[in-house]
């Protein structure tokens, strides 16, 4: 008896603790695992066996924060190959200049991007008179092996330290911009707090993230990732400003069709008096619990589902749209042994392995003329699933049957699951 109390005692003390990267509670054991997923940026020119790592989304209970447990190494994300790239939506920023410049910027003459995503926004104040300078704000990195920094390290260039050199070498501006970056920071409260560092007495810090409620909503599980740590709400995006020292002067939603984009427009409250800031209500745990409970009965509907499209010979399905959720989608409901043809017209993906997956990308062409195909999956923007629909409409005239695989989407590969209506 005592040998089993102090078993259980050691195993107690050396368990793992998180803390949550808002309000620095301790993250507890109701959230949801993905078992050995790999990397979704690690394509292959051969089969080789993918290198998987466990992925534990939580909630914090106190703030609600939805995040990584634990983000993987620094080393393990960096991309291997120079193509991998990601785009970010851009429709909206027109919109976005206009109420800046007419509202809380409206004397602006100068701007910073501090990330890879930021320049299609400077472009547009350079055109409305605004000086802009693209930042530099990654820090080097060892040329040890084929590697290509990308997200990974430019989220570790956004600390005080960092971004006090940048100050002193720049100087501050008006506005500084920070798209799609602050969601793959292991550090998001520091990344903010050393960004006012870069802005003028009155200056604005331009915050875009994506919103994830669509998604949770929707019990789909394709867009967690590995590069996402954070994912954040609006409520939870109001939080961290606060506890960062930061005033919302606004904070606008510009609508999407998977998921939205939240844009803060924060100005330097003058102090971090959000530090003692929590979140009340149950509505954003409620959205997370059901996420959870969600995903062995979509994992088993989705299985059962295209082990039926795959038929008796098990390769009769394709999977259109390569990206990180089509790999998530693949290798989180392990579906390897029934995708026959991975399918992509980016060149530069073409004979390349996605992670996890038996048979390498082909271009489209390729698939029309696989006579096996009986189901073809999309893992593409619903904006243009019409376009690929046409530019593959020889299997829509011989039977093959379109699905996508986002849950939100209308006709959709989960739009048959009972739980969803």
């Amino acid at each position: 008896m005592d040998f089993d109390k102090k078993n259980m005692t050691e195993g107690i003390r050396t368990a793992p603790l998180f803390q949550c990267r808002l309000c620095g509670g301790l993250l507890h054991s109701g959230g949801l695992s993905l078992k050995q997923i790999p990397v979704c940026n690690r394509f292959t020119l051969t089969r080789e066996p993918a290198e998987r790592h466990d992925l534990r989304l939580d909630q914090c209970a106190r703030c609600q924060l939805i995040q990584l447990c634990e983000g993987l190494p620094i080393d393990a994300v960096m991309p291997r190959l120079p193509w991998i790239k990601y785009r970010e939506p851009e429709g909206h920023l027109d919109s976005v200049v206009d109420r800046l410049l007419s509202g809380p910027c409206s004397k602006a003459g100068s701007s910073f991007g501090v990330g890879p995503f930021d320049q299609p926004l400077l472009h547009r104040f350079e055109q409305r008179g605004l000086s802009s300078s693209a930042l530099e704000t990654r820090l080097p990195q060892s040329s040890e092996g084929e590697r290509f920094p990308y997200l990974e390290t430019w989220q570790l260039g956004l600390n005080a330290t960092n971004l006090a050199e940048v100050a002193h070498a720049y100087g501050q501006v008006d506005i500084v911009s920070c798209r799609y970056l602050l969601e793959h920071c292991d550090d998001p409260l520091g990344a903010l707090r050393g960004l006012r560092q870069l802005l003028s007495a009155d200056g604005v810090l331009i915050v875009e993230v994506p919103d994830s409620s669509k998604f949770l909503a929707a019990r789909d599980y394709s867009f967690i990732w590995e590069e996402h740590i954070s994912y954040f709400v609006e409520s939870t995006l109001r939080l961290l400003a606060a506890k960062a020292g930061y005033a919302v002067v606004e904070l606008h939603r510009y609508p999407g069709e998977l998921e939205d984009a939240l844009i803060a427009v924060l100005r330097s409250s003058g102090g971090e008096g959000g530090a003692d800031v929590v979140q009340t209500g149950s509505s954003q745990s409620d959205l997370f619990r059901l996420y959870v409970s969600g995903l062995q009965p979509t994992r088993d509907f989705v299985q059962s589902s295209v082990a039926a499209a795959a038929g008796p010979s098990g390769d009769g399905v394709a999977l259109f749209g390569i990206g990180h959720q089509a790999v998530m989608f693949v290798n989180a409901f392990d579906l390897s042994q029934y995708v026959a043809a991975a399918v992509d017209d980016d060149a530069s993906k073409s004979g390349y392995f996605p992670p996890g997956f038996r048979v390498p990308v082909v271009p489209s062409q390729a698939l029309l003329q696989d006579t096996r195909i009986r189901t073809c999956l999309f893992a593409v923007a619903p904006g243009i699933e019409h376009k690929v629909r046409d530019k593959l409409a020889p299997l829509a005239e011989r039977g093959v049957q379109f699905r996508s695989i986002f849950a939100g989407v209308p006709g959709s590969l989960l739009s048959g699951q009972s739980s969803w209506h």
